[in-house]
């Protein structure tokens, strides 16, 4: 039951969601256009230059997925521990996070290294698209440790409620990958650019100053954590322990859809080429609804794990309130500008139709999707991570991957079949999460 409350207290509680959530979403704004810029310049290259490009950002998704999912647990972990004011043993918990994500990190992009022509090979068997992506893939895996540190950095401001800085890094890092991207993709005077190869390098010094940055303005003089690592010394494995009971199973439940989306990637290349790269494109244009949720998790677990049980219903109805509006903005956008969007990414019109299909379907999977980062977020904080991680599973992998086998490889069926498979599952998942949060808040309430 709802606690009764003052509009003075709801003002405030709005006032801390809002300070939480403008920032995530000004960062993510700033990714996602960054990164529709890099893909309007890529757009404008040949298709398998853009099919290349796409393979590569897949297995990208993957390892930031299984990186994100860490972080995420890692902004729990400082949450619960700032909130008790023990300084000490937070210096403790990030020296430990911090050594163990950079040896994970640095682990998957070995792995990837050593394993790229056999995950390339899984997604496509076209010679010229495998050559394309493999050197694209050597270019960039050697800096996905980079984009490990600069969530893990992210995570050590949100978990104090400062979301304005890692928003200010992310500026810089944009204003860095769009003004160099143009420069090496397509030159500039007398220099005639590297072609695709330019938006590698350009992503690649995008990560280095954004990992600077944020470390400087985290452990550097003045810094939120400054001398966290002058006392370095290993007492107990306590926070390691915590770190990956929260991390692996956030990891797996992100990596649950990248390596989804990988199985269905290559069922969609089976239409051919342009179908897949319209999705690409489709996925980039979709990105500004992404975005503009983005930082309801990101409030939902800085919210939830420093507050109490009676604090949490109050967070949880006013995220909710906030959230529907996103979800008439995003909406709106779908049915009217999307193809606006698309004409800015390509300037290939089959490619525009393709994806003006895939993003109108997607129109009515905007609320399942938008609202279940709130109940994950929630559930996740309660440290019911492995709980998140089953729904994500049994949703992707019982229902959308084998929907899109069975329409695409066995019926062949339209492709825009394949597009209302992926809303089945987004109902089905968000249905599930609400059914657990609810009971999980109605166990706690009896309790109290």
């Amino acid at each position: 039951m709802m606690p009764s409350l003052s509009l003075k207290t709801y003002g405030q509680t709005d006032s801390r969601i809002i300070r939480i959530l403008i920032p995530v979403i000004i960062e993510n704004g700033l990714m996602t256009l960054s990164g529709m810029v890099l893909t309007g310049y890529i757009g404008r290259l040949p298709v398998t230059d853009i099919n290349a490009y796409g393979l590569c950002t897949r297995i990208y998704s993957i390892y930031g997925a299984l990186i994100r999912g860490m972080a995420a647990a890692v902004l729990v972990l400082l949450a619960k521990e700032l909130m008790k004011r023990r300084r000490h043993l937070v210096n403790h918990l990030i020296q430990e996070c911090y050594m163990e994500i950079l040896f994970v990190s640095v682990l998957l992009s070995v792995l990837i290294l050593i394993c790229s022509g056999w995950i390339l090979s899984f997604m496509s068997r076209d010679p010229v698209l495998l050559a394309g992506g493999k050197r694209l893939l050597l270019q960039t895996v050697w800096f996905y440790p980079l984009f490990a540190l600069i969530r893990l950095n992210a995570s050590a401001f949100q978990a104090k409620g400062n979301t304005g800085t890692p928003m200010k890094i992310a500026v810089a890092g944009n204003i860095v990958s769009i003004i160099f991207g143009y420069i090496w993709i397509f030159g500039i005077g007398s220099f005639h650019g590297y072609g695709i190869s330019g938006a590698a390098m350009a992503q690649n010094l995008s990560l280095c100053v954004m990992f600077l940055l944020g470390t400087f303005l985290l452990y550097g003089k003045g810094g939120e954590y400054e001398g966290a690592f002058e006392n370095w010394k290993m007492q107990d494995f306590s926070g390691s322990s915590k770190l990956i009971r929260m991390g692996i199973p956030a990891a797996l439940e992100d990596s649950f859809w990248q390596f989804a989306a990988v199985m269905i990637s290559r069922i969609i290349l089976g239409y051919g080429q342009e179908y897949y790269a319209s999705y690409q494109l489709g996925l980039q244009a979709e990105g500004f609804c992404d975005t503009m949720s983005a930082g309801f998790m990101t409030a939902s677990l800085s919210l939830a794990s420093g507050s109490s049980e009676e604090q949490n219903g109050v967070y949880l109805k006013r995220l909710r309130f906030f959230c529907r509006i996103v979800i008439m903005i995003t909406m709106l956008f779908l049915l009217t500008l999307s193809s606006k969007v698309l004409g800015l990414l390509t300037d290939k019109p089959e490619l525009i139709r393709i994806a003006s299909g895939y993003l109108l379907v997607m129109v009515f999977s905007q609320y399942p999707t938008h609202m279940q980062k709130i109940s994950n977020g929630f559930i996740k904080a309660s440290g019911r991570a492995g709980t998140t991680m089953t729904v994500n599973l049994v949703g992707l992998w019982l229902i959308r991957v084998p929907l899109v086998y069975l329409l695409g490889s066995v019926l062949n069926a339209d492709i825009m079949m394949i597009w209302w498979a992926f809303n089945a599952d987004l109902w089905f998942r968000f249905i599930l999460l609400e059914i657990i949060l609810r009971r999980q808040r109605s166990a706690a309430a009896q309790q109290m």
